[in-house]
């Protein structure tokens, strides 16, 4: 199936936008064996975006079940930089094991916490 993005959102930038194309690829996935997102008229781009719209999912996903269940296409030059910067960067996360990770997020609260205090 091919949703094309241009129908639900008008930016590949904030968190409204990457909930609203998460939760139509999970509706997607739960009835078919693969999606495909046609970004074609959509402009404006951040890896945020991708991070929480799509890329999150090799948490659960093997990088091989992801690439053969979720499809980009119709990518600008800006989009597919943010998009392959949020794919690399999980995939090499997510191979972290999940108590490294769990320390690190530890720790960057902690620093976050810091700044605002």
């Amino acid at each position: 199936m091919i949703i094309q993005a241009k129908n639900y959102i008008s930016t590949g930038f904030g968190s409204n936008d990457a909930k609203t194309i998460s939760n139509l690829i999970d509706d997607l996935l739960r009835k078919e064996e693969s999606v495909t997102i046609d970004f074609s008229g959509i402009d404006f781009y951040c890896t945020y975006f991708f991070n929480r719209g799509f890329t999150f999912r090799l948490d659960t996903m093997s990088q091989e079940e992801y690439d053969s269940k979720i499809k980009i296409i119709g990518l600008n030059k800006t989009g597919t930089a943010a998009y392959n910067l949020s794919y690399d960067n999980s995939v090499d996360y997510f191979k972290i094991p999940f108590e490294m990770r769990k320390a690190r997020n530890e720790e960057i609260a902690e620093l976050v916490e810091e700044l605002i205090n």
